[in-house]
C-alpha cells in the first residue's frame, strides 16, 4: 500500500479516537445538565410555592419571569452542548467512512439511495458506475440528494466537454487539501437535514413556490386600509374627546370589510413566512460559513463562489430579511394579539406584500446559490476521493492525433490496493481495434472495465487511478454485461446482438466525438461456427469507422484476422501452471494467447476430461 495513504489511515483513527473521547465528554455534561434541569425546574416550583404565601402579586410575577428566564437558559444551554455532541458525533462517523472508503469497506458506507434501470445507458451497468458497490457509491459524500445526482450525472456524461472537465479538475485541485473546509460543509448540512418532519418543505418546493409568484395586487387594497386604518383612530379619538359623533363604527365596520373581502390575499402568510424561515435558517448557515470563508490565493474557488461573497447580495443579508418578516409573520400564530393587531393596522396585508416583493427579488438568487452548493458538495465527493487515494493522478485531455490513449500504471478503482494490478497500455492513430484473448479468469473482462471506468472518470472531471494518463475525447459504449430479459422474453444471445446493433449505430453515427467501444466475449450465446462467423463480420465492419474498440473472446482463431484487418492488433493475458495450482498475472501482453485453460480448470475440479 502506498506509505502516504497508510500515513492517512493512521491519522484518521487518531481523529476518531480523539473524537469519541470528546463525544464522551459531552454525552456526561449533557446528562448533568438533565439533572440539573430537573432539580431547577422542582426548586422553582417550591420557591414560587412559598412566594405565593406572601400574597405579594408583584413579588410572585417578579418571581416567575427570572425563574422562567434562567430556565429558558438552561435550556438553551442544553441544547448548544447536544447540537455539538452531534456534530462531533457525525465528524467522528465521517472519519470512520473515510477509512472505509480507502479500505473498500462498503458495510460501513452509508446505505445507496439512487436507484433506477441503468439498462439502456450507453455504459453506466457495465462499468459499475452506479448503484450498491459502485464507483458513484465510492465517491458519493453528499448530504443533499440534488448533490449526489449532479455526481452520478458527471460520471455517466456521454458526450465530454474538454473545457468543463478542465475546470472541474481546477477546482477539484484547489478543494483536496481543504479537507477541514470540505468536512465542515458535510457537517453544517448534516445539521440542516436533521430533524426534518414530513410537514416541512423541501428546498426544491421552496424554490418553486418563490418562482410562481401569485399576480396579486396588494398596493391598492393596502391605501385604502391605510386610510380607513387612520381614519379610525382619528375618528376614535375625536368621539372620545366629545368632537365627533360615533362615526367611528361606520369607518371601523367599512375597514372590516374591506379586510374580510380582500382576506384572501393574506392566506398563506403563516405558512409561507415559517416554511421560508425555517428553511432558509437551515441552508442559511452552510451559505453563511462559505460567505465567510477566506480563500485568499485562490482564483478558481474565488470566482465559483463570487455570488455568495457579494457584499450588497449576500446570503447573510437575505437571511436578515427572511427573519424579521416571519417574525412579523407569526403574529398570526397569536390567536389573541393577531385580531386585535389586524383591527387596528392591515398589518398581514403589509407583510403579505412585502413577502410577495421578497419572493420575486429572493428566487433567482436561492436558485443560484442551491446550483452552487449542489456543485460544490459534487466536487467534494471527487476531492474526498482524490484526498484519500493519492496515488490517484489527474488525466490530461489532448487532442493528440497520434497517441490517441496512452496509460502508466492504470488499475481498476474498485479493486484493493492488496489486489490490484495495473498495467500501461498505448493507442496509437494506426491501430483502433483490439482483438485480447486469454484463459478463463486472466483478467480480459477486468482489464476492459478498467480502461471504461477510469475513462468514465476523466470525463468526470475526476483524478484516475492511474500513474498518468493522456487521452482523447471520446464517448462510451459497452457491452460487458448483458443481460437477457425473461419479461421481455430475450435471451442472452438475442439481448446481445440488439446490444451490438445499437453499438454500430452510435459508431456510424455522425456525432463530432469517436466513439470507444468495449465489447467481452463476442457472440458467446451462439455455437462455435456461427459466432466465429459473426465475430469475424463483426470486426471486419467496425474497423476504421469513427472510434475504438477492444474486443475480447475466447475464440482465439479470430487472431488470424490481424492479417487481414490492418487496423487489429492482437493482446492477451495468460496463467502459469505449476505444482497443479493455477496462478493469474493479470498482465497484458501483445500478440494471441498461447494457451487455453478450460480443460485444466474442470480437471482440477474432478470432471470428467477426455
Amino acid at each position: 500500500m502506498n506509505s502516504s495513504k497508510q500515513t492517512l489511515k493512521e491519522q484518521f483513527k487518531d481523529q476518531v479516537e480523539r473524537l469519541g473521547k470528546m463525544v464522551g465528554k459531552l454525552d456526561k455534561v449533557s446528562t448533568q445538565f438533565s439533572y440539573i434541569r430537573g432539580g431547577y425546574f422542582l426548586v422553582s416550583i417550591l420557591a414560587l410555592y412559598f412566594i405565593a404565601q406572601t400574597g405579594s402579586d408583584g413579588i410572585f410575577f417578579t418571581s416567575l419571569l427570572a425563574l422562567t428566564g434562567g430556565f429558558i437558559y438552561l435550556i438553551a444551554r442544553h441544547k448548544r452542548i447536544t447540537d455539538h455532541r452531534e456534530r462531533l458525533s457525525f465528524l467522528q462517523k465521517l472519519k470512520e467512512q473515510h477509512i472505509a472508503r480507502m479500505n473498500l469497506d462498503w458495510d460501513k458506507l452509508p446505505d445507496y439511495h439512487i436507484t433506477g434501470d441503468m439498462n439502456a445507458h450507453p455504459f453506466a451497468d457495465d462499468l459499475h458506475i452506479v448503484g450498491d458497490y459502485s464507483l458513484h457509491h465510492l465517491m458519493d459524500t453528499s448530504v443533499y440528494p440534488k448533490s449526489s445526482e449532479r455526481l452520478s450525472n458527471w460520471l455517466l456524461n456521454e458526450s465530454p466537454d474538454k473545457k468543463q472537465i478542465e475546470t472541474r479538475q481546477q477546482l477539484i485541485t484547489d478543494l483536496i487539501p481543504l479537507s477541514g473546509f470540505r468536512d465542515r460543509i458535510q457537517v453544517q448540512a448534516f445539521m440542516s437535514q436533521k430533524n426534518i418532519s414530513d410537514k416541512d418543505w423541501s428546498m426544491e418546493k421552496l424554490l418553486t413556490w418563490m418562482k410562481a409568484p401569485k399576480e396579486v395586487k396588494f398596493l391598492g387594497t393596502l391605501l385604502i386600509l391605510s386610510a380607513l386604518s387612520i381614519a379610525n383612530i382619528v375618528l376614535l379619538i375625536t368621539a372620545i374627546a366629545g368632537l365627533t359623533g360615533p362615526w367611528v363604527l361606520l369607518t371601523f365596520v367599512t375597514y372590516l370589510g374591506f379586510y374580510n373581502f380582500n382576506s384572501h390575499k393574506i392566506g398563506e402568510l403563516f405558512e409561507a413566512g415559517y416554511q421560508i424561515e425555517k428553511q432558509m435558517s437551515r441552508f442559511g448557515k452552510i451559505l453563511v460559513y462559505i460567505e465567510q470563508y477566506s480563500f485568499s490565493g485562490n482564483s478558481s474557488l474565488q470566482n465559483f463562489f463570487k455570488s455568495l461573497k457579494e457584499h450588497d447580495e449576500s446570503p447573510s443579508k437575505y437571511l436578515k430579511r427572511v427573519s424579521r418578516l416571519a417574525g412579523a409573520a407569526s403574529l398570526q400564530a397569536n390567536q389573541v394579539l393577531w385580531p386585535l393587531v389586524n383591527m387596528v393596522l392591515p398589518w398581514d396585508m403589509f407583510f403579505s406584500m412585502k413577502m410577495e416583493s421578497l419572493k420575486k427579488e429572493l428566487a433567482p438568487k436561492l436558485e443560484g446559490w442551491l446550483d452552487d452548493f449542489y456543485e460544490l458538495e459534487a466536487l467534494n465527493s471527487i476531492a474526498n476521493f482524490a484526498y484519500l487515494n493519492p496515488d490517484c493522478s489527474f488525466p490530461e485531455i489532448t487532442s493528440n492525433s497520434d497517441d490517441l490513449f496512452e496509460a502508466e500504471q492504470l488499475g481498476h478503482p474498485l479493486i484493493s490496493d492488496e489486489e490490484r494490478v495495473s498495467n500501461d497500455f498505448i493507442i496509437r492513430e494506426d491501430k483502433d481495434l483490439f482483438l485480447i484473448t486469454g484463459s478463463n479468469m486472466a483478467g480480459k473482462s477486468t482489464f476492459l472495465r478498467t480502461v471504461g471506468i477510469n475513462l468514465a472518470m476523466t470525463f468526470a472531471g475526476a483524478p484516475v487511478q492511474a500513474k498518468s494518463l493522456k487521452t482523447n475525447l471520446f464517448r462510451l459504449f459497452t457491452s460487458i454485461n448483458v443481460k437477457d430479459s425473461l419479461e421481455g422474453g430475450l435471451s442472452h444471445f438475442y439481448a446481445e446482438v440488439r446490444r451490438l446493433r445499437r453499438l454500430l449505430d452510435e459508431l456510424e453515427s455522425d456525432h463530432e466525438l469517436p466513439l470507444f467501444f468495449f465489447v467481452d466475449e463476442i457472440f458467446k450465446g451462439t455455437n462455435n461456427r456461427e459466432r466465429f462467423q459473426g465475430s469475424t463480420a463483426f470486426l471486419k465492419h467496425v474497423a476504421g469507422k469513427n472510434g475504438i474498440g477492444m474486443v475480447s473472446t475466447h475464440d482465439l482463431e479470430l487472431a488470424s484476422l490481424e492479417k487481414e484487418i490492418p487496423q487489429l492488433s492482437n493482446w492477451h493475458f495468460s496463467e502459469t501452471i505449476e505444482g497443479g495450482k493455477m496462478s493469474f498475472g493479470y498482465k497484458i501482453k501483445a500478440g494471441p494467447c498461447p494457451t487455453t485453460n478450460a480443460l485444466k480448470i474442470m480437471e482440477m475440479e474432478g470432471l470428467p476430461v477426455e
